[in-house]
């Protein structure tokens, strides 16, 4: 399924498949990248409710004593659930991108969101997923959901160990709802974003909430008498877009989320081990610090650590503490900050992550993670006696990809002034972004041309 978006800031329109493990953002700076990332990601992640399903007496009773239900879809209301999904959209860019409502009006006036496919359509593609998915209801229900391809037929399984009579209400009233609403975004569970300034979060979130806390608390004891009072603290104050919120919140939570484990902790040790040469741990405060592994006596804050670390620590704790099955993780730029190496191995951790089961979206202006996903691409395609030949670059069977679940778009200006996002073709030998391609190859050109012509050009 492809999810259409149009007149998005200069993006004319983008079509976007959900269900490649893997997506690419390529393309010049100021051309909707992030843009689109955060629709997708406010898609994937932000609940609705309506319209609901209440489920009757007798299933509520089945569903309480036998911690099992067996319910007929209906594609219906899921097809209900989803275009109201699309309209929050439309009508919560405000919130999306942290701007005034009066603003997003203005800035995104024609705005549009939609599938790639009818209702009739959309209901054969529902009978025709498989689905097999875990949520959490509430603190007390956890859910096992699964559905065979082809069937009507829903499976919903409570694999909590207790269930208490009064959760029942909430039960008869909500539990379709949140089944309907996973079965939409599936094969997405959940989602994850990393962007850009996700140097700085980690680091100093006590002190970004806090200056925003102080300003609420002075706007309430001003009092709403002070006409001015409101005003002032509109001007000392920024809305954050909604993915920006979310990494605060997931910031302030460390303290607690270090408790959990996330299914991909593995990652994260093999991220410490191959990348950071080190280890990231967070406080009962919730401070986050690393340790080298070449000076395991000295504990650094974060800040005082590399800009690399820095960058890279926010998913190391993602993939040990709070990672599950079927999410999408969104990272804004993984190169930032990194060597050229480190680059490459990200790539390969990447795509471990990718096989491992998790989806990746990631926006890149970077050659060098292009030209390794292509190669892991062709590492995928080659022989098995080959493959144990390029063992020696470090190439594994885990971090081989599949060209078929790669997808790739190109970001450019047209003639007429606006972007059409392009897909990029992509093959067993991988794939090629003609904006990145043409900018090395002037440069190549460029080199060459002042090279021969400080070396062997003629004196005036």
């Amino acid at each position: 399924m492809k999810i259409v978006i149009k007149n998005l800031g200069p993006i004319q329109e983008a079509k976007f498949d959900i269900e490649k493990r893997l997506s690419l953002f390529c393309g010049p700076n100021n051309t909707g990248k992030t843009y689109l990332s955060y629709i997708l990601y406010a898609f994937t992640r932000r609940r609705i409710y309506l319209p609901e399903e209440v489920l009757t007496d007798k299933q509520l009773k089945a569903f309480m004593d036998n911690h099992m239900l067996e319910v007929t879809m209906n594609t219906n209301q899921v097809y209900k659930i989803m275009k109201e999904r699309l309209a929050n959209i439309s009508r919560d860019l405000s919130t999306i991108f942290g701007i005034p409502d009066s603003m997003a009006k203005v800035m995104f006036p024609k705005f549009k969101i939609d599938m790639d496919m009818g209702k009739d359509s959309y209901q054969e593609y529902l009978l025709k997923q498989k689905c097999d998915f875990k949520l959490n209801l509430n603190r007390n229900i956890s859910l096992h959901v699964t559905k065979e391809s082809g069937e009507e037929r829903l499976m919903i399984k409570n694999t909590s160990s207790k269930m208490f009579q009064e959760d029942s209400e909430f039960v008869k009233t909500q539990l379709m709802t949140a089944v309907y609403y996973y079965i939409i975004i599936s094969p997405v569970q959940n989602s994850q974003f990393f962007p850009v300034e996700r140097t700085s979060f980690y680091t100093y979130y006590k002190d970004i909430s806090g200056t925003r806390s102080l300003l609420i608390d002075q706007l309430h004891q001003q009092g709403k008498d002070d006409p001015t009072t409101l005003s002032r603290f509109l001007n000392n104050s920024t809305q954050f877009p909604l993915v920006i919120s979310h990494t605060l919140q997931a910031a302030g939570n460390m303290d607690k989320l270090r408790k959990e484990n996330g299914f991909y902790k593995q990652l994260a040790d093999e991220i410490e081990r191959d990348v950071l040469q080190g280890e990231i741990s967070v406080s009962n405060e919730g401070d986050m610090s690393y340790v080298s592994s070449k000076s395991p006596e000295t504990m650094l804050p974060l800040q005082l650590s590399a800009s690399m670390t820095k960058a890279i620590a926010g998913i190391v704790f993602y993939l040990r503490h709070v990672s599950g099955q079927g999410d999408m993780v969104f990272i804004d730029e993984p190169e930032v900050n990194c060597h050229p190496d480190v680059q490459i191995m990200m790539t390969r951790i990447f795509a471990k992550m990718v096989n491992a089961g998790l989806r990746l979206v990631i926006s890149t202006h970077s050659d060098y993670i292009i030209r390794e996903l292509n190669n892991l691409i062709m590492f995928n395609n080659a022989t098995d006696v080959n493959k144990e030949e390029l063992t020696k670059w470090g190439y594994r069977n885990d971090m081989a990809l599949d060209y078929r679940t790669v997808g790739a778009y190109l970001f450019a200006y047209g003639k007429n002034d606006k972007v059409k996002v392009q897909p990029i073709e992509v093959t067993d030998s991988g794939f090629e972004v003609s904006t990145i391609d043409e900018t090395i190859s002037g440069l190549n050109e460029r080199s060459q041309m002042l090279y021969y012509k400080l070396r062997y050009g003629k004196k005036d």
